[in-house]
């Protein structure tokens, strides 16, 4: 097995206010195509669907997770939750030479707060999976590969996070605009 267990926490400032910062992040569905890393594989309804973690590591493996998700907003603290989304089948584990792929976990908080540049956010996110080793890994001694597995899923989730900003900062505008025409026509 190889053991991914990557986690963030990164603080970010929004050029927004509050509720609108809150807004933007509240779907799901929508901000989902934020994550690098993350593609959108199934939605189940509103904020829930089943997304793909996928990468290539170490010039050769792909390394891929399936997880079904599940988001909440809480208005009175401005935090958004993402959780994993009960009652849906895990899919089974499976290898070949150069990929693996198996369910994992997902779950991230968005923490909100006015601040002099708009809203701070304080962003948590972890992705943990047991995945099958693939077979051109099998000489490598267990630790190693988790070791290595390790470091790697951190650096990935750091990179998950701070792409995510950066894509949703861009994106921010656009959707502003959309807003703006919504609420006038």
């Amino acid at each position: 097995m190889i053991k991914l267990n990557g986690t963030a926490q990164k603080d970010f400032t929004f050029t927004a206010d509050p509720l609108n910062t809150f807004s933007f992040f509240a779907d799901l569905n929508r901000v989902v195509q934020y994550l690098p890393y993350i593609e959108l594989v199934e939605t189940y309804g509103q904020n829930e669907l089943r997304v793909l973690y996928s990468c290539v590591e170490l010039g050769t493996y792909t390394i891929s997770a399936i997880s079904d998700l599940s988001c909440t907003s809480d208005t009175e603290n401005m935090a958004i939750f993402v959780q994993p989304l009960k009652g849906k089948e895990p899919v089974e584990g499976e290898a070949t030479l150069n990929t693996t792929m198996g369910y994992g976990y997902f779950a991230s908080a968005a923490y909100m707060q006015a601040c002099d540049d708009g809203t701070r956010i304080d962003f948590r996110l972890k992705i943990v999976a047991n995945l099958p080793r693939p077979r051109g890994m099998r000489m490598m001694p267990g630790r190693v590969v988790n070791r290595i597995a390790s470091a790697m899923s951190d650096a990935r989730v750091s990179e998950i996070a701070e792409g995510f900003m950066r894509n949703a900062a861009q994106d921010f505008p656009a959707w502003q605009k959309t807003q703006q025409l919504a609420s006038r026509g």
